[in-house]
């Protein structure tokens, strides 16, 4: 009987152990590229939702670069002005970063696209992208997004493969191209905005109802409408 009480405190010590280790090594493991996202360039998690550790509508357009220029990752991306626009792009190969100001150098809108598509429209004709060096962000998922920052204030289903969640009160909008008629945590990232202005509710924000079907989504708005 003390044999087996020895065994038992023996395993139940090398349990503790195991994991206890395991929780020291998830605390020391670093943050992913997607949950630097919403980091302060030295890693420090923003009090708030941001972007780089910016926050529109929070400071001016050159307090947003400094931030950028010094983040893990914006700061060895390509800085090109664009000239059309007061705005300024950091470009990798994989993704393009744009922050804007109004005429009065406020920040007014920041944005990250990975969808080519749209990084095409943003880059110079006959850029040679050889040049650009490669992303640390290269890619993102909706089940990122929730775990991130939390679950959103509204969902929109547009016609064909895209959809997106609104954050309201944070002014932030992200887009996903969807697999399917589902809400896929796996839907894949294709761009983020941030503005300083909430946005006001219309009859075509849903509220989120979690990871389902568009079906149900649709059947609420219809039951809303009726």
């Amino acid at each position: 009987m003390w044999r087996f009480s020895c065994n038992v405190l023996a395993l139940a010590i090398g349990l503790a152990l195991m994991f206890g280790a395991a929780i020291l090594v998830q605390r020391a493991a670093p943050p992913t590229p997607f949950a630097l996202l919403f980091t302060m360039p030295d890693g420090t998690p923003c009090s708030r939702p941001c972007l780089f550790g910016a926050r529109v509508g929070e400071m001016s357009y050159q307090e947003a670069l400094a931030l950028l220029d010094q983040h893990p990752l914006t700061r060895d991306l390509v800085r090109r002005k664009r000239v059309s626009t007061a705005a300024m792009l950091y470009e990798g190969l994989e993704l393009i970063v744009e922050v804007q100001a109004d005429a009065w150098d406020n920040l007014v809108q920041i944005s990250l696209h990975i969808e080519p598509t749209y990084t095409q429209r943003l880059r110079l004709q006959g850029e040679p992208l050889e040049a650009l060096p490669h992303a640390l962000l290269r890619s993102g998922t909706m089940g990122e997004t929730v775990a991130a920052i939390g679950v959103p204030d509204y969902v929109r289903l547009d016609g064909g493969r895209e959809l997106r969640l609104y954050y309201q009160f944070d002014g932030l909008t992200f887009y996903f191209a969807r697999r399917n008629e589902r809400l896929n945590p796996t839907d894949t990232l294709t761009s983020i905005y941030m503005y300083a202005v909430p946005f006001p509710e219309s009859s075509s924000l849903l509220r989120w109802s979690g990871f389902t079907s568009s079906e149900r989504y649709y059947s609420r708005l219809a039951s809303r409408s009726r």
